[in-house]
């Protein structure tokens, strides 16, 4: 007999994405036809150009699909843990919203957790992921990468793929202790991981050939320090 699909939610944390909001609701409906056990959920972490309003505008109202807008910029690790906040699905995802990564990601790294308590993406993994990204981008990531995982003891080819899953046991023990609101939570999530016990897996992560680093909105030396 083949196992019902697990209540999951999918947070999108977008800010100043009003170039994508075509992108974005053509992803929301494709969700929708691919994963009816999916609902999408859209934090706009406090946009200057109504990425959230635009997007209300563009998507139809329904229960599978919802829009939060915050007045303030918080940050990714914020808009995350607002996006979680007081979710009722088993499993909980979250993907960045400049359509880094395509839904495709989204049955493997729910496999994953059916094995492992926390799923993350890993460009390490996948063949020619980062094919478009500036050599001295590639470097200053792999740099830090390396110093966080020396210095917390971790040991992953890559902590900052905006793809990671969670059983909501594992999402409500880690939210609830994580502090840091900025890129660099991802890597406070991985040493609370360790530390609280929880089972890590990963999942090849691959950046869509049509994604720009041009509209990223990291400034990856700012946000990791």
């Amino acid at each position: 007999m083949k196992k019902a699909a697990r209540p999951t939610r999918l947070v999108v944390p977008i800010y100043n994405e009003a170039g994508l909001v075509d992108a974005l609701a053509g992803v929301a409906k494709e969700a929708a036809t691919r994963f009816p056990e999916l609902k999408l959920v859209f934090v706009d972490d406090g946009s200057r150009d109504g990425s959230g309003e635009l997007l209300r505008r563009a998507l139809p109202s329904t229960s599978s699909v919802e829009i939060q807008i915050l007045r303030q910029n918080g940050g990714k690790g914020h808009a995350i843990r607002h996006g979680f906040r007081g979710a009722p699905e088993e499993r909980l995802i979250f993907m960045d919203g400049d359509l880094a990564y395509s839904l495709d990601h989204i049955r493997p790294l729910l496999e994953a957790l059916e094995t492992y308590d926390v799923v993350i993406g890993s460009r390490a993994m996948a063949p020619q992921a980062q094919g478009g990204l500036p050599a001295r981008r590639v470097f200053l990531g792999w740099g830090f990468n390396r110093l966080a995982c020396f210095i917390l003891g971790l040991d992953y080819p890559d902590t900052q793929a905006g793809l990671k899953g969670f059983s909501r046991q594992a999402a409500e023990s880690l939210f609830s202790r994580q502090k840091l609101a900025g890129f660099a939570f991802d890597v406070e999530l991985l040493y609370l991981c360790r530390k609280l016990g929880f089972r890590v897996g990963q999942v090849p992560a691959q950046v869509s050939s049509e994604h720009s680093y041009k509209t990223s909105h990291i400034k990856l030396i700012c946000n990791s320090l």
